[in-house]
């Protein structure tokens, strides 16, 4: 099966009333061909500006039978086939994510580093007319759709710059008309649409969040917590950058995706003034080592240690990690208050009640406040029975991760003391 073979493709192109060659309504150039039978595909490099006029020509299509579709209960019922040159879909009818592309845009129209992936066009056997110009290594789209299996909120995200800018083009003059992206341009049925749109969204084996957040140079959370790592003697070598899972075999204490995330509690905010972060950086790390000095398990630990610890206790478990980040912002905002010799003075003192040498008692239970069995991370929903019989599962939910700050912050005095969780002394 050559391009030939592809039903929609002439054999000959069409003709200009002078007897030239007719280039259609939309010329993608330089083509490269690769593959054959059902697997031939097109790519070739277009501008942005290239882009914005075909989608104005109404040339590019989605189909949401075959994208993330239709909001369910959308009355009356929306248009299964919207045009690009429509911008944005109502997000009361269809499913898009105003926010992703939104971002994609502004970057464009600032002229910030963006890496995107190829842009996905599809004509369907049968629905089109073009030429393959061999000689000129071109295809000449003559009439039909083009639809998008995948990269709609970058076609969208092109679209949009290309049209502010032409609005207003003193307010974006870094903005680049022939910035270039690469277009992929596969003859698939409506069938394989969807199949390549399931194998691309749902086959796909994303980079661990963590690794991605090591490499960013952009991302101010990730930034600022890989400035922790260095500054604190307890999380240096005790990251894990690579993956969102710490396994058996790992005996680090917390992943960087998890230590990203409490960034977030702590700062309070997404992004973090560049000249903040060295500053944000000492607190947090300082925090965290006295934690650790309290709480030996942050620290470095021996394999099998650390496998002990996870099987007994929650104190290193990522969930608690969350709660710990309520109580490092805290004691960022004693710092500022108090000063930092009083303010010190004080979380010692606070984060000593923390120490396994203390009793807690819950109910007629008595032991460290950190282990598993503690009916209380039950009953607030940090734990839960395992399908292995005898054994508690941590929880990492959203609430979870709540109860843990709120119950820690209790525990510390900061918050009004709970009536059934009483301090002990001794054991």
């Amino acid at each position: 099966m050559t391009k030939f073979d592809v039903q929609g493709f002439r054999t000959t192109a069409k003709k200009t009333a002078s007897k030239k060659v007719y280039r259609g309504r939309f010329t993608c150039p330089d083509v490269q061909w690769t593959g054959s039978g059902p697997d031939l595909m097109a790519t070739f490099t277009v501008t942005a500006e290239e882009l914005a006029d075909a989608a104005e020509s109404g040339l590019i299509w989605t189909d949401q039978d075959v994208q993330r579709g239709i909001v369910p209960g959308a009355e009356p019922s929306p248009s299964r086939e919207i045009s690009l040159t429509d911008g944005y879909p109502d997000r009361k009818k269809y499913v898009f994510n105003i926010d992703n592309a939104d971002d994609m845009a502004e970057k464009l129209l600032f002229g910030e580093k963006l890496f995107l992936n190829s842009l996905i066009w599809n004509l369907r056997p049968g629905q089109f007319e073009a030429f393959a110009d061999e000689a000129e290594s071109a295809v000449y789209i003559y009439s039909g759709r083009v639809y998008l299996p995948d990269s709609h909120h970058r076609h969208q995200a092109i679209l949009k710059a290309v049209r502010l800018w032409r609005e207003s083009p003193k307010e974006y003059p870094r903005f680049q008309a022939d910035k270039q992206f690469k277009v992929e341009l596969y003859f698939l049925s409506k069938e394989d649409e969807g199949n390549y749109f399931f194998d691309k969204n749902n086959r796909s084996a994303p980079t661990a969040k963590s690794k991605g957040y090591d490499l960013t140079t952009t991302d101010d959370l990730s930034i600022l917590a890989k400035l922790v790592v260095e500054k604190s003697k307890n999380l240096s070598g005790n990251v894990n950058r690579v993956t969102d899972r710490l396994t058996a075999s790992n005996s680090q204490a917390i992943t960087l995706s998890t230590l990203r995330e409490m960034m977030k509690t702590f700062s309070s905010d997404q992004n973090v003034d560049t000249s903040q972060l060295e500053g944000l950086a000492i607190v947090a790390a300082s925090f965290y080592d006295r934690l650790a000095s309290v709480r030996r398990e942050l620290g470095v630990l021996h394999l099998t240690e650390r496998r002990r610890v996870r099987d007994e206790l929650v104190v290193d478990s990522a969930v608690m990690m969350h709660g710990y980040a309520s109580l490092m912002r805290l004691y960022n905002e004693d710092l500022a208050k108090r000063g930092p010799s009083a303010a010190n003075k004080e979380w010692d003192r606070r984060l000593s009640l923390l120490s396994a040498t203390h009793s807690y008692r819950f109910g007629k239970w008595r032991g460290d406040i950190f282990n598993k069995s503690n009916p209380l991370w039950q009953e607030v929903g940090v734990v839960k029975p395992s399908k292995t019989p005898g054994k508690l599962t941590v929880v990492n939910t959203g609430g979870a991760r709540g109860e843990c700050g709120r119950v820690l912050r209790q525990l510390l005095t900061i918050d009004s003391q709970p009536q059934d969780l009483r301090f002990l002394t001794g054991r």
